[in-house]
Order: structure tokens, then sequence, then C-alpha cells
């Protein structure tokens, strides 16, 4: 039997390298003939240093600044060129006895000196292991030691800690070491604080390192302080320094993360990630025939992304079962289940008290390991199944299931679905009895339901957050069976019309997204020569507007500008999108304003539309590119739609739920929470797009999500023409649309595969909307009977703002899945997509 031993430390008894000696010690004495691989691993924070240097790093040293200044020995690690600090070795809480915790005064100097010296044996690629800090400084420590200086207005260094940057008047960066520019860093964190506020380095962290009440609020100011100086420095750190304040993981280590991601340009990634790979357990993994990982103590931040879950991942990947050690388990059954370990095991087993089990947890690791292996031994001599990794991580059985037939359109079966490493591996007939670390069986009923694919989503943040964040959409997105998103290159500022407007966005969506998310890049006039590069980095295709878009930072194009970017998105084979309006014929419309919802419906007349659309086609007749009309109103428009696809024109068209289910004579005057461009038109109208839909002319459902505040909404007291217009709908979009579908006879499949399988396919995302072996396990569960009545308060977009609000409509989404786990919307583990990357 060869075993792969890969456990983090017990925190306050065992380190890591110590933990895997006592369970291989205890293994050998089940089989003293046994083969064991030891790869004692970490999270990224503490205790990373020990599992390098188990892999293979060497120790080196430097004598560097402690928290409060007086000189200790710290190590770090080196292979090749790459070196691996961890912060708690130079600027770590522990480092200091309780009473003289100091948050206030503590720095990260040293750790700033050991990148130095990591530099000076040749590193050149350096992780950053950071966690267990004592200080509360933003990094400002850290890069004094790398060479900067901070000064007050006298220019005089300012002293150590964070208290001190209240006096800071500006900071010289000349000094820093010039090897900065060509190393790499890679910041290990799992922690997503920001560097100020409620939620920040000194708000959540301060107080476990001696900062009273009065202390965090002024540490508080004294970081935003920092900031300021910091982005007043030049233009480049103006913009990477009011990001990265607010970027998840800022506030980790005291803001050491903010002064990584600002200055050093750091790379954030999960620490459990990092350390898996500097450690090469997955190679260790080759002919193993089980795993044991483990912790001091087994409970629900375990299953957050912590070490044992990660090793576990890796194992279930490679086939291998996963059982665990640890010092104490808080596991509940469904806990286990879901974790995927085939068992747990915990001193408390042998040592009820905890003070006894962790003055004696070597000698009590030993024999539970023992215990542990002679059991695994016997049941793999007796093919006992229990020896065995589960089948499948998830196991989902429903009566109801919307599976892709076989041109791709759901087909409703009952069947049992098998999921493992978040795709789809087994689709079965009900009653297989697929087994699985999870099983979830829906009740009577729901349906199972492919993850929704919303490809209209203007999330607006950077820049207008205050809007709508990617928090805040996710997770409305999460709540309405939504499990992809694709980002619209507009309202944000910047707007994503460029590769560093792309990554400026990219990085502010890291770790706050509930649900997958893509983007979109923008046509705007002058940007013909971002396009390019917009494909090379993932976007899914290109927005234009052909009439003023609402904001003044995405201007709109011309239709000759059009075609020129039609050009280059079919020369790469991408997708154009346009707001198709035609700007002469709005500008001639009468604009009266009023609460009058009629004065309206005549400023955004449907030949407008019409006309636009007509240049669309075209153009992309002309060009030969992939085209696609965005959230059509205009019912008059399907006539030459239904043309151009017979002319074999590449285009595509998508309505919104809002067109679908609301008429203009319904819309009560002043009731700008209506308003929206195109506009909602007449119920004849309404009926024609859902003959549309029905016949393949329209090809799917989007919701336009387009919110702002409700100042904006409802601005001009009841003055359609000043109102922002876009309605808020991501979260309602599924039942909106059944109600009126149920309504009109249209059944369930039709509807899922308009909001699921249709756009993912055309936005390229073919691994999303579609219940099938191979894809995304993404499903949402759905209740189509039930009822409800919307309440705008209760919903999760930001601002209580629709005209559903106190609508009755029917359908209820009880829950989503997000490769294979059941979505919490307080935890944001979705992933930012690019092209040909959805799965």
């Amino acid at each position: 039997m060869r075993v792969v031993i890969a456990p983090d430390k017990f925190k306050g008894s065992l380190s890591a390298p110590e933990v895997a000696r006592r369970v291989a010690a205890g293994a050998r004495r089940a089989d003293p003939g046994i083969e064991l691989v030891e790869v004692p691993v970490a999270d990224g924070g503490e205790g990373t240093l020990d599992a390098a240097l188990a892999a293979g790093f060497a120790a080196r040293s430097a004598r560097v600044p402690g928290p409060l200044g007086a000189e200790l020995e710290a190590e770090f690690g080196l292979r090749g060129g790459e070196a691996v600090v961890e912060l708690a070795r130079a600027s770590g809480l522990e480092l200091l006895p309780a009473d003289e915790r100091d948050a206030g005064r503590a720095t990260s100097l040293g750790t700033g000196r050991l990148i130095v010296a990591a530099l000076d044996a040749g590193a050149r690629r350096i992780v950053l292991a950071i966690g267990g800090s004592a200080s509360t400084d933003g990094g400002a420590g850290l890069l004094r030691g790398l060479g900067a200086r901070l000064l007050d207005a006298s220019g005089r260094d300012l002293p150590e800690g964070g208290a001190a940057l209240a006096g800071l008047d500006r900071i010289e960066l000349g000094g820093l070491d010039p090897r900065l520019a060509d190393a790499e860093f890679v910041l290990a964190s799992d922690v997503d604080n920001p560097l100020l506020g409620p939620h920040g380095a000194a708000a959540v962290f301060a107080a476990q390192k001696g900062a009273d009440a009065a202390g965090i609020a002024a540490l508080d100011a004294a970081l935003a302080r920092f900031v300021e100086v910091l982005s007043a420095h030049d233009a480049v750190l103006a913009r990477s320094a009011r990001s990265a304040a607010e970027a998840p993981g800022a506030g980790a280590a005291g803001g050491v993360g903010f002064a990584a991601l600002a200055v050093l340009g750091a790379e954030r990634r999960p620490g459990i990630d990092v350390v898996l790979e500097l450690t090469g357990l997955e190679a260790a993994l080759a002919g193993a025939d089980l795993v044991i990982t483990g912790e001091g103590s087994l409970d629900a931040q375990s299953l957050m992304g912590k070490t044992p879950l990660g090793v576990a991942r890796a194992a279930r990947r490679a086939g291998i079962p996963v059982h665990a050690v640890c010092g104490r388990s808080e596991l509940d059954a469904e806990a286990l289940a879901a974790s995927g370990f085939a068992s747990v095991r915990s001193l408390a087993e042998l040592e009820p008290d905890p003070a006894a089990s962790i003055a004696n947890a070597g000698a009590l690791l030993t024999r539970l390991s023992e215990d542990l292996v002679t059991e695994l031994i016997a049941a793999a001599a007796s093919g006992d199944a229990a020896s065995a990794a589960p089948a499948f991580d998830l196991v989902l059985r429903a009566e109801r299931a919307l599976l892709a037939g076989d041109r791709g359109a759901p087909v409703e079966r009952a069947a049992e679905i098998g999921v493992r490493d978040g795709r789809i591996v087994q689709i079965s007939p009900l009653g297989t009895g697929l087994a699985g670390a999870r099983l979830v069986e829906l009740g009577a009923g729901e349906v199972l339901l492919p993850g929704l694919v919303d490809t209209h989503v203007h999330v607006n943040e950077p820049g207008r957050t205050e809007w709508e964040g990617f928090a805040s959409a996710t997770r409305a997105a999460a709540a309405g069976g939504v499990t992809t998103i694709v980002d619209m290159p507009l309202n944000s500022i910047p707007p994503t019309v460029s590769v560093a407007a792309l990554e400026e966005k990219r990085a502010v969506a890291a770790d706050q997204v509930v649900v997958d998310v893509g983007f979109w890049g923008g046509v705007v006039p002058g940007n013909l020569a971002e396009l390019s590069p917009l494909v090379d980095e993932g976007v899914f295709g290109f927005k234009c507007f052909l009439l003023h878009s609402g904001v003044d930072e995405f201007p709109q194009v011309t239709p000759e500008e059009m075609e020129q970017a039609m050009a280059v998105v079919a020369a790469r084979g991408s997708l154009l999108l346009v707001h198709a309006e035609d700007a002469h014929l709005i500008d001639a419309a009468p604009h009266r304003g009023g609460p009058a919802y009629a004065d309206f419906l005549a400023s955004r007349p449907h030949e407008a539309e019409d006309a636009a659309i007509a240049e669309v086609i075209a153009r992309a007749a002309k060009t030969g590119a992939r085209a696609h009309v965005l959230h059509l109103s205009s019912a008059d428009s399907l006539p030459q739609i239904r043309a151009a696809k017979a002319a074999g024109v590449d285009l595509t068209v998508e309505t919104c739920p809002h067109y679908l289910t609301l008429v203009a004579e319904s819309v009560p005057a002043g009731a700008t929470a209506y308003k929206c461009c195109p506009p909602i038109r007449g119920e004849a109208n309404r009926d024609a797009l859902w003959q549309g839909l029905v016949d393949g002319t329209i090809d799917f459902i989007v919701s336009d999500h387009s919110p702002a505040t409700p100042e904006l909404k409802y601005a001009g007291d009841g003055d359609f023409e000043q109102a922002w217009g876009g309605i808020a709908s991501l979260q309602l979009g599924l039942p909106l649309v059944w109600s009126e579908a149920r309504r009109r006879g249209v059944p369930l499949e039709r509807v899922v595969e308009w909001m699921s399988s249709r756009p993912a396919d055309r936005a390229g995302l073919h691994g999303k909307g579609r219940i099938q072996v191979g894809v995304a396990a993404d499903f949402a569960v759905f209740a189509p009977d039930d009822r409800f009545t919307v309440d705008a308060g209760a919903l999760e977009h930001r601002h209580p703002v629709t005209p559903y609000d106190g609508r009755e409509l029917t359908g209820v989404v009880r829950t989503a899945f997000l490769a294979g786990a059941e979505i919490d919307r307080g935890l944001p583990r979705g992933r930012l997509l690019r092209v040909g990357n959805d799965e």
C-alpha cells in the first residue's frame, strides 16, 4: 500500500512536518512495509515555510527587525530562483508576548528586509505567505524595508507602525530596490477583506493585535491617509492604489496585501493552491492508494478552501480516497458528506479532555494513525467498499430534470446525475442508485434545470458601484437560478474598451462573485486597435451603440465605424452586439417630457429601432461578421430579421422579460420605474414578440439588467424624459417569463432553452446552459407551480426599485448549484471566465 500523508499543522501543538512524521510513525506500526510519502502542506499563511522546506527548499536566514524593532533571525526558503517569504517569521503576532502587542506601533519592516535578502540570494519569483501579522501598517513597513521613504510635512522619516501614518505627507519610492522591477510576486492569501472601512484591516483584525475601539478608528483613518498620499504619487499609482485598497485581500496581514498589490504588482492566489504547487502534491499522488490529510480542527471553515479540502480535491481528481485526522471535529453528518472525506478521525476519540489532548498530541496522533491504517488495510483486504472514494462528489436525483436532448434542446426525464470535480460525468435513469459524497433528492413539485445564462447584465463596477456591484449582482443572479452572467462594458468607469480597463474590472470582480462571470468588450470611436488584444484577453465579444449610450464615457459609433469594427470582429471570429436605435430618428422625434408614458413612447419610435436593425443586417452581410441585436422591443423588425437569417446573415436577436410581460397601455403616469430604452411597447407588439420567440426569429431571452440609484430612476419627479432608463430584473427573469409563458401554453422546456443553452451557445459558453455529460455541473432547482408576490425590498438587487413590486408570479427558484456545489450567496466562489474557459 502506498500512502501520501499531506496534513497541515495542529495549531498550538504540532507543525505540519511534525504531524506528517507522527502519522507516518503510526502507519509503520500498522504495517512496517508500507510505502509512505510525506508532503506537509499549509493554507498559505503560517506554516507555509515549513511546507516549502519539507518539499526541498533550502533554508536561508537573515537578521531583520521584528514587529517592534528588536532584531531577530528570520528564515526564508529558496529553490533555484524562487523564494518563499513567510510574514509571520519576521512580523508575526506570535513573536510578541501578549502584554507587548501594539497594533499601532508594530511594523512589517522585517518582512521587507527579508524580501531583500531573498533578492540578494538570487530569487526572482517570491511567494509572499501572509498571515498572523502583528502590524496594521498597510504594508508601509514592508515598503520601507524595500527602500521607500515615508516623510512628514517637515521632511522627517515617520516612526514605524500604522498609527504614525496619520502624519504622512509624502512618499518617496525612488529608493526602492531596482530588482523589484524584474521580480514576480505571488500573494498567498485567502483573506478577502479590503483595506479600509468596517470590513477592513483595522476594523476586523486590529483588536487581536492590542487595539481598542479608539485605536481601531485611528488606524483606519491613518491607513486612509496612506492610500491618499500614495495615490498622489503619480498617475499610475493613483489608479492602482485606489483599486488595490478596495480589492479583496488588501486588508490581509494588517494591510500588507494592499502594498503588495498596489506597489509590487503581486498576483493574489488562494493559499492552498500556491502551497500545493510548491510542494508538488500532484506528482506525489501518482500511484497512491490513499491520502491522509488533516489539521488541528475540522469545522465549517475547513470546507471553505482550507488545506484539508484542497488536498481532498486534488486527491479526488486523481481518483484516490482521502481520510482526515484532526485534534477535534465539528463536522456534522451533512458537512462530512459534503467534504468528500471517506472518514474523519480525531484525537478526542482517544483523549476527550482538550488540554490533555493538546499536551499529548504527538503520541495520541501516532496511536490514532496506527488504528486508522490498520482498519484501512483490513478493509482493503476484505474488499470493503468503504475503503474506496465515493464514486461522485454529488449525486442529484429528480423525478423531473430538463436534460439536453439529441439536438441540444431540453427534454424532461427522470434521472440521476453524477458530478465529479465540477462537471457532469454520468446521467442515468432514476433508480440506478448512483452513490456520491453528497446526495440531493428533489422534492415533489421541483424540476432540475440547467443553470441559466444571462449574457446581458450591467454590473457597473468599478466607478458606479453605488448603482450595482459584482457582489450584489451575482447574489441576485444566484437567487434567480442564473449561474453565469456576462457583464456589459458600460456603465463602469472605466468602460471595458481596452485591455487595461478589462484588467481593472477583473481585479475588482475577483473574489466577489457568487456565480461565474464573463465580460464583453466595447466598441467606441477610436479604439479599433484595442479589439484584437481584447479578444486575446478572453472577452466574449463587443458591444456598440448607434445612438448616445446614456453615459459620456461610452460614446456612440456611426454605421461606418460599426462596419469597421465588424471587419475586425469577423477576422477574429468574435461577435458584435449592437444597441440598435437610429440616432437621427430619435433626435427628430418629439421630446415633450413629463409624466405621460405615451409621450415618452413617442420619443423612441419603433421606426428608429427598425432602421438601425436594417443597418446592422446590411453591414453584417457585407463583412461576414457575426452580429447580434440587443433587447429587441419592436416586433415590426421581425420580418427583416427573418429574411436576413434566411439569406444566410450570421445574425441572432434577443429580447427581455420586460418586453414580454409589460405593455405600454398599463404603465401608470409618472411611473419611471418602467422606463427603459428601447421602450416597452403595446400589447399587440408584445404578442408578436412571443410569436417571434416561438417560431425562432428571436433566439433567446436575457435580462438587460440595468439598475441605477433611486435618485436617478425617479429623477424629475415622474418625468420620463429626465429619469434614468433601465430595469433591474436579474433575480426575477425566470418566474417573469415562465408566468407569461405558462399563460400562453408555452412549455417550460422552451423557456429554459431560451434562457440557458441558446444565450450560452451564442456567447461561446459551450460548457454552460445544459444538463449533459461533460459540461459544467451548474443547476437550478425550480418549483414551477409555486406562487409568490414580488417584494422589491427583499430582492438581492442593490436597490429596491422595480416595476414588478407587488406583482404575483408563478415559479420559485429554490436553490442553485455552481460547479457541483450548492451556492451559498454569502460565499463568493464564482470564477471569472474567458472565451474557451467556461467549464
